[in-house]
């Protein structure tokens, strides 16, 4: 059982029923060498140089309860987790007598704040169900006063809603002795990931379905480590497989300061992986733009002000998949903010991306053949949608897109080049440029103007996607590739 609030009288009875009688302190199993904890706000603060000093290598972070409770711990624990070497997941407890309906939403309230990325340090996410610690009274207890039929259907809309949105199997917490009783030892279950706990001194038998655990929790509590001491079924090998996905490549940006240097002035920073889809923008306001991606398998950004440390500042969906991801500051608030485009219909997020809720506006421009492009064309600090035919080369820029008519029409570069926007003087209005070969082609005469200058640079090979952004403040973008 996980560390729980649980009330005076009922957390024996649960502790002997479920799990057995637990020691004053246990000690690791012998034969696991791989370590871990389980944790959430009830063991406090926690030191994780100190708990990785002991030996612990991985553990499943509470972030979220039902619908409404987000564990105020979580985000420190799965930052100083990943700080200190330790493979972070996070869990939420399920809450299944919220309604025989709310598996799936249960499920995308943990997700908008997990934070998780496939960056081979996080585990899957994590489903606990198992006894109500609340309460040992029916008919809530054991099953949330659901039939065996109606519990399978929770708990399948959960983990069918995290593999939706992540692209990977939920793992499950839980016991043989509320599972069996609770669904009926359903036996479906088998290629999601178990967590199993035990406290008697052995794994023990497993619930319906599972021929294997992944993780054993062996202990409720100890006094050398914070949590609920668990460990893992396999090497540290094992482990590192299990937490990352060796067959997809690591994002790697090459970002210059200078629009005339033809090599990276910045560190490489690598951020996501493939297949995600590269972007930028200043979340914070701070005048600078950071590397952040998109996933378009499962529709979710995962944005960062510090993406050096590997770590999502913020994680959510937003769109469906195989949408095309955008960035613009909508509001002229000094803060971008992303969207999606869908046929040939611009959704644009007007809540803030720090916030858990949404709100939208949309827009139909241009043609579904088009590629979508975003940009401040007139200086009034609010990015606009715009378009780029790649067939013919040429640009449809608006600053009233919502009347479906472009405000500046010009070809630039040559049919099938890269399309790019940027403020490449400094004078806080966008223009366009285009990649070609391996060059960056900036052009430098405004948008509202016939003629045409130019300025170019040779960066990256040809076969790199092109990234442009502020990397430094200064209020001039330049280019960058990603590999």
């Amino acid at each position: 059982m996980r560390a729980v609030r649980v009330m005076a009288g009922v957390a024996a009875l649960v502790s002997v029923i479920a799990l057995g009688v637990q020691p004053a302190q246990a000690a690791v199993p012998a034969g696991y060498p791989v370590g871990g904890t389980d944790v959430s706000n009830h063991a406090g603060t926690i030191d994780w140089a100190q708990t990785a000093a002991k030996g612990v290598k991985f553990g499943w972070a509470k972030a979220t309860e039902g619908l409404d409770f987000v564990d105020a711990t979580y985000n420190a624990n799965y930052h100083n987790a990943k700080a200190n070497g330790v493979y972070i997941g996070a869990y939420a407890f399920g809450r299944p007598d919220k309604g025989v309906n709310t598996g799936k939403a249960q499920a995308d309230w943990l997700i908008s704040h997990a934070q998780y990325v496939n960056d081979g340090k996080t585990l899957p996410l994590q489903l606990d169900i198992e006894w109500p610690w609340w309460t040992t009274s029916a008919p809530m207890y054991p099953c949330y006063g659901l039939s065996p039929s109606q519990m399978v259907t929770w708990i399948r809309d959960f983990v069918d809603e995290v593999k939706a949105r992540t692209g990977r199997e939920a793992a499950i917490y839980t016991n043989p002795n509320w599972w069996n009783q609770c669904t009926g030892s359903n036996k479906s279950f088998s290629a999601n990931p178990l967590e199993t706990s035990n406290y008697s001194g052995s794994p023990g038998a497993l619930p319906a379905g599972w021929s294997r655990f992944t993780a054993w929790q062996y202990a409720g509590s100890s006094s050398t480590l914070p949590g609920s001491p668990t460990v893992f079924n396999g090497s540290l090998a094992d482990l590192a497989a299990f937490a990352g996905s060796p067959s997809l490549g690591v994002l790697e940006f090459y970002l210059s300061d200078s629009q005339s240097s033809n090599v990276a002035t910045r560190p490489v920073v690598a951020y996501g992986n493939s297949p995600m889809v590269p972007i930028r923008g200043d979340w914070d306001g701070d005048g600078k733009d950071t590397v952040s991606s998109f996933d378009p398998t499962t529709a979710t950004f995962y944005l960062s002000n510090t993406p050096e440390t590997g770590a999502a500042s913020y994680t959510f969906r937003y769109g469906d998949a195989g949408a095309v991801p955008l960035v613009g500051d909508w509001d002229g608030d000094g803060k971008d903010n992303v969207g999606v485009r869908m046929g040939n219909t611009f959704y644009m997020r007007t809540s803030p991306v720090t916030s858990a809720t949404e709100t939208t506006t949309s827009l139909a421009y241009g043609d579904a053949d088009m590629v979508p492009v975003v940009g401040d064309w007139d200086g009034d600090g609010k990015d606009t949608p715009s378009a780029y035919k790649p067939a013919n080369g040429t640009f449809y820029l608006s600053n009233t897109p919502q009347t479906g008519a472009a405000s500046y029409i010009f070809g630039y570069g040559d049919p099938g080049a890269a399309p790019l926007v940027g403020d490449w003087d400094g004078d806080g209005k966008d223009n366009v440029g285009v990649r070609m070969n391996g060059t960056f082609y900036m052009r430098t005469s405004p948008v509202t103007s016939a003629t045409e200058t130019t300025t170019s640079v040779g960066y990256g090979d040809p076969a790199d996607l092109p990234i442009i952004g502020d990397w430094d403040g200064n209020h001039i973008d330049t280019q960058g590739i990603v590999r």
